[in-house]
């Protein structure tokens, strides 16, 4: 290396390097804290928008479930308004061309006395019969 203001050569052959330890936590300190600040930092910023999403995602299900419950009302209404008896009449007599029913058109139904020691069965079971072992239709 040359001093260029003396014009004379300088050699730094006898120097060795060594690592100073105390330089290096100052080193370690000066990097390691503004490291730390700027994570709190950004973990503090990360927060603060996912309360403000939740926040936002809040007032989206609630202006939803506000239109859900105005829709149920609307069909709880339609619903009381078809059930409605005048006006099934008023659709029967006029679309459907029914009638009022006349009292000989009324038929009952006669009950005949049910055998209460009978086995349940189902309209088209076949049970074998007891005495011949044959299957037959009750």
């Amino acid at each position: 290396m040359v001093d260029w203001a003396q014009e004379r050569a300088i050699s730094n052959n006898g120097i060795t390097p060594r690592t100073d330890s105390r330089s290096l936590r100052q080193l370690l300190w000066l990097t390691l804290g503004p490291i730390m600040l700027a994570a709190v930092f950004v973990a503090l910023l990360w927060e603060r928008s996912q309360l403000v999403s939740i926040g936002y995602e809040t007032q989206r299900l609630m202006e939803a479930e506000e239109a859900l419950l105005r829709v149920q009302k609307t069909l709880i209404l339609e619903e009381e308004t078809l059930k409605d008896p005048v006006r099934i009449d008023a659709v029967a007599r006029g679309i459907l061309g029914m009638a009022p029913l006349r009292p000989r058109q009324v038929l009952v139904a006669a009950m005949p006395d049910a055998d209460l020691n009978l086995r349940p069965t189902l309209a088209m079971a076949r049970v074998p019969d007891q005495g011949s072992g044959t299957l037959e239709a009750r």
